[in-house]
């Protein structure tokens, strides 16, 4: 059984999206221990990597990936209960928006700046949406989108900063030595990368299931889409962001390593705390470069390169913005070229 053009063409796309969000995100895990030479950059991609691939599998372990929780997730609830949405709308707003975000991974990719996967991927809905004639559920857009971003870089910078003068601390008294903290800092990029995986793997699923739940899907194919997205996300992670690690661990400021274990460490438990916790996806680009720019602060404001840290900050904001004006362009393409 070969699925019908479209449906093809957006599974495809989600493999590519798992890959680039991987490729994209390998900074988050490594870009610290790479540059303070805690760990050599291949095998620190090669722990990420696998980290990623087992924290993949574990998400997708503990969800019930029904069609409710795919629409949910995404969101896209109020276009899967609307009766009379054209057919296939749901696939094409998926389509559009899968799109969208890999264009917008490999923009910011090369650009050097973190981004959120989520946010470019809620915006591009939205836009879609617009123009294929759906009225989306706004309120989940902003609460989704907009809530992690305001207060999740906040908290994570504030609990870099205080971890990070608590550390200073203990090495000014010698009751912590660099060999501990370099060894800590291995441990807490780990997390990192298991809770990038465990997260980061429910985007591309989400986009399967939702598919699933609207046209038919080859079984044999919907049931190797979990480890074939899996290894794609570890697979990305395993090549590397050089551009954004470079922006993470040099750009930004002159990391040490109890900097980096500062922001890993940081950003590993909010990751764990919101996720976990509340159900809130959490950007973990966002987390680990205020964890970055919560360190470097802890050591005076002119640590940190202000440049780069408002080139950030704009990408962030502009990041669902952006995404929604090229989900409607992608969407209207469709419309004019394909019948969408």
């Amino acid at each position: 059984m070969v699925p019908e053009p479209l449906v093809g063409a957006i599974l495809l796309l989600t493999v590519v999206l798992a890959y680039v969000n991987g490729f994209h995100d390998a900074s988050n895990a490594v870009s610290t221990t790479i540059t303070t030479g805690t760990l050599r950059e291949r095998t620190a991609l090669g722990m990420a990597a696998l980290l990623n691939l087992l924290g993949a599998l574990l998400g997708m372990g503990l969800v019930t990936m029904s069609g409710a929780w795919a629409f949910s997730k995404i969101p896209l609830g109020g276009l899967a209960d609307d009766g009379g949405s054209p057919p296939h709308l749901v696939l094409w707003v998926l389509l559009a928006a899968v799109a969208t975000t890999v264009l917008w991974d490999l923009a910011t990719w090369w650009r050097g700046m973190p981004s959120s996967s989520w946010h470019a991927l809620y915006g591009a809905i939205g836009g879609a949406s617009l123009v294929l004639g759906w009225h989306a559920d706004w309120s989940a857009f902003l609460g989704d989108a907009l809530m992690p971003t305001a207060f999740v870089p906040l908290l994570g910078a504030l609990a870099a900063y205080l971890l990070m003068h608590g550390i200073t601390r203990l090495l000014a008294k010698d009751r912590l030595v660099s060999g501990h903290v370099r060894f800590a800092q291995t441990v807490s990029a780990g997390a990192v990368a298991t809770a990038h995986g465990l997260q980061d793997v429910l985007i591309p699923m989400a986009v399967v299931v939702a598919v699933s739940a609207t046209a038919p899907v080859p079984p044999a194919m919907l049931a190797a889409a979990p480890f074939v997205i899996a290894l794609a996300l570890a697979t990305g992670t395993y090549m590397g962001g050089h551009r954004i690690i470079r922006t993470l661990g040099t750009r930004l400021t002159d990391l040490s390593s109890p900097q980096g274990f500062a922001a890993e460490a940081s950003t590993a438990a909010l990751m764990g705390v919101v996720t976990l916790g509340f159900g809130m996806p959490v950007s973990s680009s966002h987390a680990i470069a205020a964890g970055v720019m919560g360190a470097g602060l802890a050591r005076g404001r002119r640590a940190l390169r202000l440049p780069v840290v408002w080139s950030i900050l704009v990408t962030w904001i502009a990041t669902p913005v952006a995404c929604l004006l090229l989900g409607m362009t992608i969407a209207r393409l469709a419309q004019t070229l394909l019948g969408a």
